[in-house]
């Protein structure tokens, strides 16, 4: 229970008044005729007002008390913060030349927030469509009365040559999620379209284009937490220049990436990127006949023809650690901003030659981290440095201490605590940032402006996140027992679960820790009690449904290893795994009490099985995910079916289970349980349900039911044109 913060003295201006003239009729009885406006109330009201100002300076003590007993901690109170993102800067639409570099420090201005530019730019008048070639399912294929034997001839594909159907889809960019859940190839394709002024010009403005450094903004899906961005691991993605050889095949040039201040789009941010400096790479896929667009390799079409013939190149981005990735946002020209205004080479004072002595910058919520501090010397300017106490500091130690709250600038006093500033010297603030706080979160639309500067266009697409105001004590000290519990330290198996499902990095659902658990080269050759060994067992959020498992990627299993790295303790021996899966199958005859309902009551056991073996919640009989190692019955399946609304009975119920890929599916002895260990999990791949008395069957679809193994046919990327009327 938290310590009540004493009030030394609660007496108020009334309450003195009223206690000074309550002692004066006490002492002095002839004064209790007085009227009100006789001096002596004047007299009263005036040491009221002096002592209640005593009693609020001496109320201040335990604040001080409890700022200095923060420091001690080193919990310092945060100072406001200024929401960041990035804004697009595109160049006059009519010219192939480009314009001049947009400088780093740039200033733009929303409404009356300034706003400041971090890195350079190289504005275009280029603009972006985003694509992917999305998969088109069977069922999909066939509304639309197409077979794939229909695509097989269309197309010329051989005998061998499986058609994999896809249709272009096009996004709204900064509306809709940039997801690649349902791409064919796991990739984006970025089509770069040149303005229409441009139609006719765009061989000049290839040859302007080669070899510049173009900014790409992109931002993620969902917003990370602003006090744990700094640890956020970065992760890989592939950019690539569509281009086609002249042996007709498609090929994808890597591009060098220059910087990257998003973190593979871990962060809203830029990456910039090295177009060739041949112009003939840069292709825009528009000479192929347009039934081929996007066949194989080749890009997807554009839903407007007339961008296609304007393209001036393509893109592709992917993410091999990441093959599902999803981005909120994707465009061109794009560059880093943080909402604070900029001062440079101003002076800030003058020196007194007294010791401690203080400046007031002109801001306040200063950001500490991009001042920088000169003092004369000689007649040239000698940079001091910012230190958090100036205790213990030699007396020639250029050094001052920064309040950035207040903008206060405190020097030493040429004893103990750093040198002081000599007599009629200027002082100058080359550089810093100032302003922060919940105000500079401006939507998307607010930034429509470059500080001196009419002939760029700014667009602004993407909210600015991430500003907080600046911290009291009160919220400080919320923040001590989180500080005191360690809880971004690894330590205990309840650490490494908290820790691991709260990640910022990549969501995790559900998270297994195995004390002295190491796997070895494999997870068969698994060794137990280890001393420092800890495996955790991870699994990425997923909705129930049959045959979809959640398994986590290579990504997040890295993603999730590299977050705890930097929270563990010295000699534990981290390893970040996948549960292995057994694959499981449910055959089960019902009687159901109503015809006319039975369909709908098979399709609920259905979804109860399904629900019930699912490792994340609600699966399972505690709702938390069915547990791992723990065996499955099917006579607790069959409680299960009994308990869905609408069966009367059941009459049987088989389990089946593989030990591979290459083995035939096996029934369960009656009574017997499909044992697992305790880094095992059972995943649902085919449930069989039928009404009436019967043979009980294996499901189908769940692949083939002997030891021959499925023949793989690499399939070839064709589009799906529907025809319109």
């Amino acid at each position: 229970m938290p310590l009540p913060v004493p009030n030394l003295d609660d007496r108020r201006f009334d309450d003195l008044v009223k206690e000074a003239r309550e002692r004066l009729g006490a002492h002095l009885p002839e004064l209790t005729q007085i009227s009100p406006g006789d001096p002596i109330h004047t007299i009263t009201d005036l040491f009221a007002w002096f002592t209640e100002t005593i009693l609020y300076r001496a109320n201040l003590i335990p604040e001080r008390q409890r700022r200095a007993f923060l420091n001690l901690l080193q919990v310092p109170v945060r100072p406001a913060k200024a929401a960041t993102g990035v804004v697009c800067i595109d160049s006059a639409p009519g010219s192939a030349s480009l314009p001049a570099l947009v400088r780093d420090g740039a200033q733009l201005r929303g409404g009356k927030q300034f706003l400041t530019a971090s890195g350079e730019l190289q504005p275009t008048n280029l603009s972006s469509r985003v694509l992917i070639k999305e998969v088109i399912g069977p069922e999909a294929l066939g509304e639309l009365g197409i077979t794939p034997r229909d695509l097989k001839e269309q197309f010329g594909l051989a005998d061998g040559q499986e058609p994999t159907p896809f249709r272009p889809r096009q996004f709204s960019v900064g509306r809709e999620t940039l997801a690649l859940a349902d791409s064919l190839d796991q990739a984006l394709y970025v089509a770069c379209v040149a303005p229409k002024a441009l139609a006719g010009q765009l061989s000049v403005l290839r040859d302007n284009l080669a070899g510049i450094v173009i900014n790409i903004a992109i931002a993620p899906a969902d917003d990370q937490p602003d006090d744990l961005v700094d640890s956020i691991a970065p992760r890989t993605l592939v950019w690539e220049l569509v281009n086609q050889g002249n042996d007709g095949r498609t090929r994808f040039l890597p591009l060098e990436i220059i910087a990257d201040s998003s973190g593979g789009g871990r962060l809203a941010g830029v990456v910039r990127l090295r177009i060739p400096r041949n112009p003939h790479l840069l292709q825009s896929f528009t000479d192929a006949d347009p039934m081929f667009t996007g066949f194989q390799d080749l890009p997807p079409a554009l839903e407007d023809p007339e961008e296609s013939a304007r393209t001036a190149f393509w893109l592709r981005l992917r993410c091999p650690d990441e093959p599902g990735l999803a981005l909120g946002y994707l465009d061109l020209n794009g560059v880093d901003v943080v909402a604070q205004g900029l001062r440079t080479n101003q002076i800030v004072g003058m020196g007194t030659g007294m010791p401690d002595q203080v400046i007031v910058l002109p801001d306040n919520q200063v950001d500490a981290a991009s001042i920088q501090l000169q003092v004369e010397e000689n007649g040239h300017w000698r940079t001091w440095e910012q230190q958090d106490f100036l205790a213990g500091q030699s007396p020639e130690a250029r050094v001052y201490r920064l309040n950035p709250q207040t903008g206060y600038v405190y020097f030493g006093d040429g004893v103990s605590a750093g040198k002081r500033v000599s007599a009629g010297v200027r002082v100058r603030a080359l550089e810093y940032r100032y302003g922060g706080g919940q105000e500079t979160n401006l939507p998307a639309g607010s930034i429509k402006e470059i500080v001196g500067n009419s002939s760029l266009r700014v667009r602004h697409l993407w909210p600015l996140t991430g500003g907080r105001d600046a911290e009291t004590v009160e919220q400080a000290e919320k923040r001590i027992p989180k500080f005191l519990t360690h809880r971004n330290r690894a330590v205990t198996a309840a650490d490494f679960k908290v820790i691991t499902e709260g990640n910022p990095v990549n969501p995790v659902a559900r998270a297994e820790i195995i004390a002295g658990f190491l796997p070895g080269g494999s997870i068969h050759a698994v060794r137990r009690n280890v001393p420092g060994a800890i495996s955790v067992f991870v699994l990425p959020p997923l909705a129930p449904a049959l045959g979809s498992t959640p398994r986590p990627t290579r990504g997040l299993l890295k993603d999730v290893f590299g977050y705890l790295l930097e929270r563990i303790t010295i000699g534990t021996e981290l390893n970040v795994l996948s549960p292995e899966f057994i694959p499981v199958a449910v055959s089960v005859r019902v009687e159901v009490r109503d015809r006319q309902t039975e369909q709908q009551t098979l399709q609920n056991i259905r979804d109860a099985l399904i629900r019930y073996l699912w490792p994340l919640a609600p699966g399972g009989a505690d709702g938390e995910g069915w547990p791992m190692g723990r065996a499955v019955s099917a006579n607790e399946l069959a409680t299960q079916v009994a308990r869905v609304n609408g069966v009367q009975s059941w009459h049987g119920l088989a389990l089946y289970t593989r030990p591979d890929e290459k083995a035939p599916w096996q029934p369960l002895d009656e009574g017997e349980q499909l044992a697992l260990s305790d880094y095992q999990l059972p995943e649902l791949l085919g449930v069989r349900i039928e009404s009436g008395a019967g043979s009980l069957k294996l499901p189908d679809g769940i692949g083939p039911a002997s030891g021959e193994q499925a023949v793989s046919v690499q399939g070839i990327a064709v589009p799906v044109i529907p025809d319109l009327c």
